[in-house]
């Protein structure tokens, strides 16, 4: 089986995070979403995984290379100018010909059943099957309507047994569907979903287990904050030394530092003495937590230093950032030396 994951996107909802780093490498738990995505595809029996790219396209080749540590064959599709979902797809379509495939946003954190959706698709002989799933109400989630026999409704019908979701971003499609598409930019609403619902060779799957959409800051915060509190089955990197605490073999920690659950505490981090680190903390690898500094439901990125008696409360601060000693940090998104608040959160 083949996977096709969408990292073309600018991710203007994540700005300013996104000023610096493609969307599909915003880290969850200290790993990249795509990397998390990878690693839910390999038990699933892919072998071979293709990756669209536009924003920072050598970051992504970086981190995922060729795929042999999932044992898989991962490809690239450099798009110089946007195509869309479908017009992504159908730009590969040699290469997604004769086998069914996966597709995946990559801005999504999940632990889902994948398993289950595939062969739920496999059992009903649909075209396509949109994983969906029932999150709390959202006012950027558009519900959709499906049918008793777990088909896409169109329009509702009096008697119809129905019920309501959200797709997750992640749908399993027969390779014949890429030949429905235009060549050039294409939706996959209007060129793909609308036509096969209308034949009733659109399914629903709905699955079970941790879901989030990462796509606005808000929400990336929160799905860190579920990851290292046991909220979700992503696993965490580190030695598990108390409820909710993950600390990296490699981290060089005070005696005197106090961390409060949960909290994750990377590779190759230095804190030093008299810190104080959680609850809701992420220190990302390589980075120096300088003494007495305090963090709290914060995330923060690699190579970043936090001078000693700094404060770092309700904020984001992306790689390499440096924090001047004293210096209080509040609600607030630190990227490429700019400081800027986050009114919203």
């Amino acid at each position: 089986m083949r996977a096709f994951l969408l990292a073309a996107g600018l991710g203007e909802r994540l700005k300013p995070l996104t000023l610096t780093k493609p969307k599909a490498l915003m880290p969850i738990a200290n790993r990249p979403s795509i990397v998390r995505l990878l690693e839910l595809l390999q038990p699933n029996g892919v072998e071979e995984v293709f990756v669209n790219l536009h924003s920072f396209p050598d970051e992504v080749k970086d981190v995922v290379g060729g795929g042999s540590r999932w044992k898989m064959r991962v490809h690239y599709s450099l798009e110089e100018e946007l195509l869309g979902t479908a017009g992504a797809m159908r730009k590969i379509a040699r290469l997604l010909a004769g086998d069914r495939f996966i597709l995946m946003n990559t801005d999504i954190a999940t632990d889902i059943d994948l398993g289950g959706a595939i062969e739920a698709h496999e059992n009903s002989g649909a075209k396509a099957t949109l994983v969906m799933v029932n999150p709390p109400k959202d006012p950027d989630f558009q519900e959709i309507g499906v049918g008793f026999d777990s088909r896409i409704l169109l329009h509702k019908v009096p008697g119809d047994q129905t019920k309501t979701g959200v797709y997750s971003g992640i749908a399993i499609f027969e390779p014949s569907v890429v030949d429905m598409i235009p060549q050039g930019y294409s939706s996959l609403l209007e060129s793909v979903l609308i036509p096969l619902a209308g034949e009733g060779s659109l399914y629903t799957h709905f699955a079970d287990g941790y879901w989030a959409d990462i796509g606005r800051i808000e929400r990336y915060i929160q799905a860190n904050k579920d990851a290292i509190s046991g909220k979700t089955g992503m696993p965490i990197d580190g030695r598990l030394v108390g409820d909710n605490i993950w600390i990296n073999e490699s981290a060089e920690i005070n005696l005197t530092v106090e961390i409060e659950e949960p909290a994750l505490i990377g590779k190759n981090v230095s804190i030093e003495r008299g810190a104080k680190i959680g609850p809701y903390a992420i220190i990302g690898e390589g980075s120096i937590i300088g003494p007495k500094a305090e963090i709290s439901n914060s995330i923060v990125w690699d190579k970043c230093n936090i001078g000693g008696s700094a404060l770092v409360e309700s904020s984001v601060i992306a790689c390499d950032q440096s924090i001047p000693s004293a210096q209080k940090v509040r609600r607030t998104i630190l990227h490429g030396g700019v400081a800027e608040p986050m009114f919203n959160l």
